[in-house]
């Protein structure tokens, strides 16, 4: 049973994960993930899972923000929705293949997965590595199902949307950045459906978790989602009081912030465990 503390902590987080997301564009699994990871560990829920419920219940929780997102780029135009529908079976298989991958590793491996991406992506932001924009037009089909593929298969194992490559992409193939946000906001829908469904049905083990089926656990959907979707207007509010080159220096920092935390207690754990052995 959650205390009165567990729940405004946990909206705290749909609070806070919101705000950024409005301010930030991004999905807000780069933040739920890591933040659902510590407050399951402040529950006492089983060790050896805590990761995957971490990313199954962001998985959730994202089918909640990404339609209420994909809607409001759809009715300002900025979605190709002829990309959309050559990309989806790709991305469809991807985040299969990825969630049962992810079933076979284990907390410390998902946990040192998803660190180094969040390092990756602050990294990114920090030095401004973006690709150089080619000629207008959509990109070819195997290369469009070829990143689907790619950008599932990393949804489904880290439970977070996939803008770090799907923005880069459209780029690269020559979309304006309205249409490649607002089309990469259309791609985050189907990896949140497809990746909720799997979490619900693909885990190969029996988690015996109160209050959860599969990899995710409802009381963390609950409270935190509808704080996701109260927050992001917020942030968008926010995002045109603040500098651009500020708020992209700040999520780096941020997001670099949570990446070496995640690695470093993964080698204290791998520290403990070399001493004990």
């Amino acid at each position: 049973m959650l205390s009165g503390g567990d729940m405004t902590l946990f909206a705290g987080l749909g609070l806070t994960a919101g705000i950024l997301s409005g301010l930030f564009g991004i999905g807000g699994g780069m933040v739920i993930v890591p933040g659902l990871f510590y407050l399951f560990r402040l529950l006492d829920l089983p060790h050896e899972w805590v990761m995957h419920l971490a990313a199954g219940s962001a998985m959730c929780i994202m089918v909640f923000t990404s339609a209420s997102s994909a809607w409001s780029h759809h009715q300002r135009g900025d979605v190709q929705w002829s990309l959309f529908r050559r990309i989806l079976p790709a991305i469809a298989i991807g985040v299969v293949a990825g969630k049962l991958v992810a079933n076979h590793l284990n907390s410390e491996c998902l946990e040192c997965v998803f660190g180094l991406f969040l390092v990756f992506i602050a990294l990114k932001i920090l030095f401004n590595w973006l690709p150089k924009p080619d000629q207008p037009g959509e990109p070819s089909p195997p290369l469009t199902h070829a990143v689907g593929t790619v950008l599932g298969f990393k949804s489904g194992v880290l439970g977070i949307g996939g803008g770090a490559i799907s923005v880069p992409f459209l780029l690269y193939s020559g979309l304006p950045m309205s249409q490649a946000s607002g089309t990469s906001a259309s791609f985050t829908l189907p990896i949140a459906l497809v990746g909720t469904l799997s979490c619900l049905t693909l885990t190969i083990q029996d988690l015996s978790i109160p209050l959860a089926t599969g990899t995710i656990y409802w009381p963390a959907v609950g409270l935190v989602a509808p704080f996701t979707m109260l927050g992001a207007p917020l942030g968008t509010q926010l995002c045109h009081q603040i500098a651009a080159p500020k708020l992209k220096r700040a999520f780096a920092i941020f997001l670099l912030f949570l990446g070496v935390r995640l690695l470093l207690e993964v080698a204290q754990t791998f520290i403990r465990q070399e001493a004990i052995g």
